[in-house]
């Protein structure tokens, strides 16, 4: 591997063209970003630690990658901005002790669960000078739909994910193909629609899922959802075109539709979002003569230019004050104080992506992250979960 050249494999929602050109502007040694959708990122993460040096996705992979050997610990020491963290189910990292992590931040995996390497070599909560993962970007997910269509199907509010399940929407619904999220946003909509009994969405047992996936291979068999995606580019394409109007979306995707003049709404459901964190993790194959370069990569990501790269398609930062000195006050307003715009905002795929006058759904940074109901994650039955989850996507394949 070029050991002048660091190495980053990660999905297009971070690793934008936009941040490969300031990181290319603010680091002294070249970077090169390997593009992949989530499942294939995480796959690749898993069993091929010796093709990329950075790992960038989601905190509840982080379980896969370290029992498999993938990562390699990162030394908070070695983190200019540690003690300046926050995280949005918990307290900040550098407190002592363990940090604080129950249901009134969601079920699920929590990224205070799985910060910290123990001394027994597992993740856990209790602060420890090693972590897994550095914790960048995150953000609470819904749904997205078209107001227009949900009026001409008289579908009623409040919103709610039940809507995923709900006949109103038959053969108009997408979803990821990520069993990850799909999976806790399916038994959220099954639960919430009354056709099952799950006590916690996020740690599904056998019996829960054999339930949710009868459920949803009879839709499937219908054709309840019309296609299902892979990547974000694939959302929105689905989305802007005429036969999905309402599907699970990610932030950046809902923003670069906004950006092409759709009308399209961003939900924020009666029983919660669905929260994520993503971070940068260290290749256990990382070269020696490589680590300091890799270090300054990590650092660099929460200097502020990053985080107000991630702000204008809608994710937080784990470090804020910088983000807002790289903000405009109406852009901080907007995106992190939930306040209705002063000006028309720029996105990174339009001039204009929120319009003058516009408020984002379910208000402040605060006020949408304690409304998280369930945290993506990787549960107990996974292998199950994901066989079961192969079987519903190969009924109409």
């Amino acid at each position: 591997m070029n050991t002048d050249k660091l190495k980053v494999i990660g999905t297009s929602v971070t690793l934008n063209e936009k941040l490969r050109r300031a990181a290319a502007r603010d680091l002294p040694f070249e970077i090169e970003f390997e593009i992949l959708n989530g499942v294939d990122c995480q796959r690749r993460g898993i069993m091929s630690p010796e093709s990329f040096d950075i790992y960038d996705q989601w905190f509840h992979s982080l379980d896969l990658l370290w029992t498999a050997g993938s990562i390699q610990p990162v030394e908070v020491a070695k983190i200019d901005r540690w003690n300046h963290i926050g995280l949005p189910a918990g307290s900040s990292p550098g407190a002592p002790g363990h940090m604080r992590s129950n249901k009134a931040h969601g079920f699920g995996t929590r990224p205070t669960d799985v910060l910290f390497i123990q001394d027994d070599m597992t993740l856990g909560s209790a602060t420890t000078p090693l972590i897994a993962m550095l914790p960048t970007t995150y953000n609470a997910d819904s749904f997205a739909y078209m107001a227009d269509a949900a009026a001409g199907l008289g579908v009623e509010m409040p919103e709610s994910w039940a809507w995923l399940l709900d006949e109103s929407w038959h053969g108009k619904c997408t979803l990821s193909k990520d069993p990850a999220s799909s999976t806790v946003e399916l038994a959220l909509a099954a639960r919430s629609a009354g056709l099952v009994d799950i006590e916690d969405p996020g740690d599904l047992s056998i019996e829960d899922i054999d339930a949710l996936f009868e459920i949803l291979a009879a839709r499937q068999r219908t054709g309840h959802f019309a296609k299902l995606w892979a990547s974000s580019e694939d959302s929105i394409r689905l989305m802007s075109g005429p036969s999905c109007v309402l599907g699970s979306l990610w932030s950046p995707a809902y923003y670069a539709i906004r950006g092409m003049g759709r009308k399209l709404t961003y939900a924020a459901p009666r029983e919660g979002y669905r929260g994520w964190q993503s971070g940068l993790s260290l290749s256990a194959a990382l070269p020696a003569e490589k680590l300091e370069m890799a270090y300054a990569y990590l650092n660099w990501w929460l200097d502020g230019v990053p985080g107000a790269i991630m702000a204008r398609q809608g994710y937080y930062m784990s470090v804020t004050e910088p983000v807002r000195a790289n903000l405009s006050p109406a852009e901080w307003d907007y995106w992190y104080e939930g306040l209705p715009a002063s000006d028309d905002l720029p996105g990174l795929s339009a001039p204009i992506v929120v319009r003058k006058g516009e408020q984002r759904e379910g208000g402040s940074h605060k006020e949408r992250v304690e409304r998280v109901a369930v945290w993506s994650t990787i549960m107990p039955e996974h292998n199950y979960l994901v066989r079961r989850w192969r079987e519903f996507l190969d009924i109409r394949n």
